[in-house]
């Protein structure tokens, strides 16, 4: 194909893809707004912040070999129109749902909206080339209330019953009663503002963009995935349990100090450095393994 032709072809399903996502933007822009806002002021939804400039990074990585496989999709033109009916009969008969709810069906919608606007133009075969960058925008949905409250409840008793263990193997006096740890002159309640829920989203999707960049093999992939929520637990019962001892044996100012208040991110990059080792050792196996199946030539 010529290449003054080809790069014609290109720049008018770039115009189109431009303009069905400013036209999704158009409409939901009280929703990217509200979102926007989340982000900035509250904790549980701080990683959206990441999940934009993450996928259009990795999109362009792969412009290339998304470029190479262009075809229009008409049925997706269809998908985009029962999207478009669904969010007007939304709008104008709006469901008894919560705000935190009301937000991630209208995200779901746009987020919808933008990776079919992406199958429209560039067609099936290029979205199978960069699937992780286009499916990683879903991040960007809230997580609906219920969802959250059950993680928050997992991350809140699993925390609890593993700094009780670390307590105990430590030799601390300690009691538990429902999520309250009674030590030597303190109780402490990991409440749900402890249970570590925006540190554990920033290591979900941290993980998620990790394993997509350095492992290739799905059981692979599917061991590190399932590692996250453990891990999450560990780094948050790590620093209650760093905390507490801090707070009885040094100083009980541990308890409220800055440790306390700002020292998340040093817990959380333990957590990070301890990922990226498991990380590097399964990385390490799959080379091997690669290398072993290659033809050997005399």
């Amino acid at each position: 194909m010529n290449l003054k032709l080809r790069n014609t072809q290109v720049a008018r399903r770039n115009a189109g893809f431009a303009f069905l996502v400013f036209f999704a933007s158009v409409i939901s822009w009280r929703s990217l707004l509200a979102a926007a806002v989340a982000a900035f002021h509250n904790d549980q939804y701080s990683h959206i912040l990441l999940v934009l400039p993450v996928s259009v990074t990795l999109l362009f990585l792969e412009r290339r070999k998304v470029f190479r496989n262009m075809a229009y999709c008409l049925p997706a033109g269809l998908v985009l129109f029962l999207l478009a009916m669904a969010f007007l009969w939304v709008a104008r008969y709006p469901l008894v749902l919560g705000q935190n709810d009301t937000l991630s069906l209208r995200m779901v919608f746009f987020v919808g909206w933008c990776v079919t606007a992406f199958v429209l133009c560039y067609g099936i075969p290029a979205f199978r080339i960069a699937p992780f960058p286009l499916l990683f925008l879903f991040l960007m949905v809230p997580i609906p209330e219920l969802v959250l409250e059950r993680t928050i409840g997992l991350l809140q008793s699993g925390s609890t019953d593993m700094t009780f263990l670390m307590l105990k193997a430590a030799n601390v006096p300690v009691l538990r009663k429902g999520f309250v740890l009674s030590l030597p002159g303190i109780d402490i309640e990991v409440a749900k503002e402890c249970s570590g829920i925006r540190s554990s989203l920033m290591l979900f999707t941290v993980g998620l963009v990790l394993v997509q960049l350095f492992l290739h093999t799905a059981w692979r992939k599917g061991v590190v995935l399932l590692l996250l929520f453990p891990m999450a637990v560990a780094k948050n019962s790590v620093r209650i349990f760093t905390l507490s001892t801090l707070g009885i044996y040094v100083d009980p100012s541990f308890l409220n100090g800055d440790l306390h208040q700002k020292g998340g991110i040093v817990f959380f990059a333990v957590a990070v450095g301890a990922l990226m080792l498991v990380i590097w050792f399964l990385r390490t196996t799959e080379k091997k393994t690669a290398k072993e199946r290659s033809p050997q030539y005399p």
